[in-house]
């Protein structure tokens, strides 16, 4: 099998070559890093919905989607990507997809550890120490070759990911920030400095070596460099980047596997308006702000804060919270933890619909 080991490489090339690889039916193992950073998005996110485009605009980072799945991600050279493309009928992909992963993983696992990082997988696709990611994986098919992407973050701009993803407040996006300095981390957060680039690709190598038989290096031709500028170009056309996505009614941002924080606004005011309509109306006139931000993890809420409800000012919804911590978020649960809320509350205390809170936290 062919090893490209191409180090720093122009950002959207980074993307295409596993497209090309698998478009020309060729099996093969690619370590490289992106020279600039860029935002990437998987095949089936909404541009729209996903990306802050102004931001990215002013501040100069391009954007690209793969053709394969997974969420939107900051690609930037303190990653290194290592992407396997397969065959379908190899041998090496017996199994289930999930099985896989675990094998596809291990090298970077046993890379980590030999610069004495202990790091295990959370199925299907995370690497975390101590409960943090550390590496983000992904896989599809293209062309009838499976195709596995993955990485290592020797470090991380959580600053910067925050602000080119499209969130709903300052305050969401400000959430999603210490969320990612919560359950991220990184090689050079663990070791305290930054390791060498070229050790960790030559130990990764070398562990990948040990199940893929015949791994030879292989140039970067001009033929091959060639095709991958020109489906650079496709990867990063209008076109591409405008198809349509998959929409929610919630805004919900990945941390890692397992943990999602999201933005949840009111179905329906509890006060109506002059006219009699179920439309929250403050005092300028406006449709009301209010909404609430939930960290789910687990499937368990653990973080839970209100904001902006002007109609509520008299129903101590922010003590909510301590009912829901902990709670496990589906239905029967929130219900109860609704009730004993409710049961809290002095006689004098506006209370508010169980059916419409309910609706409004277990919105999807």
């Amino acid at each position: 099998m062919n090893l490209y080991r191409l180090g720093l490489m122009p950002w959207a090339e980074t993307q295409a070559i596993y497209h090309v690889l698998a478009q020309t039916r060729q099996e093969g193992l690619v370590i490289c890093r992106p020279s600039a950073p860029c935002v990437c998005l998987g095949l089936h996110d909404d541009l729209e919905q996903e990306v802050n485009v102004k931001y990215c605009h002013d501040h100069n980072i391009p954007l690209i989607r793969r053709d394969i799945g997974g969420g939107m991600v900051l690609l930037a050279k303190e990653q290194i990507f290592f992407q396997l493309v397969l065959r379908t009928g190899n041998p090496l992909l017996a199994g289930r997809r999930e099985e896989f992963f675990a094998k596809f993983l291990e090298p970077a696992v046993k890379t980590l550890a030999s610069f004495n990082i202990r790091a295990d997988l959370k199925p299907p696709a995370d690497i975390v120490v101590n409960g943090k990611k550390i590496s983000g994986n992904g896989a599809g098919d293209i062309n009838g070759f499976a195709v596995y992407t993955g990485n290592i973050l020797v470090a991380f701009d959580r600053t910067t990911m925050a602000n080119v993803l499209n969130l709903p407040s300052p305050r969401f996006r400000e959430l999603t920030r210490l969320s990612m300095e919560r359950y991220l981390t990184t090689m050079e957060e663990e070791l305290g400095y930054t390791p060498d680039f070229t050790a960790i690709e030559e130990q990764l190598i070398a562990n990948f070596s040990t199940w893929t038989e015949g791994l030879q290096p292989a140039p970067y031709s001009e033929k091959l460099k060639t095709a991958v500028k020109a489906t650079a170009e496709d990867l990063t056309s209008s076109d591409f980047l405008n198809l349509p996505g998959k929409q929610t009614q919630v805004r919900q941002v990945k941390i890692n596997e397992g943990t999602y924080i999201r933005l949840h606004r009111l179905p329906e005011c509890v006060t109506p308006n002059v006219i009699g309509n179920r439309e929250c109306v403050n005092q300028a006139g406006q449709v009301c702000p209010g909404y609430a931000i939930l960290i789910i993890q687990g499937g368990k809420i653990i973080e839970f804060e209100s904001n902006g409800f002007l109609c509520w000012a008299n129903s101590h919804i922010n003590s909510l919270k301590y009912y829901l911590l902990g709670t496990k978020w589906c239905d029967s649960d929130i219900k109860s933890a609704i009730i004993k809320w409710q049961q809290s509350l002095a006689s004098n205390i506006t209370t508010i619909n169980e059916d419409l809170l309910l609706r409004w936290l277990l919105a999807r």
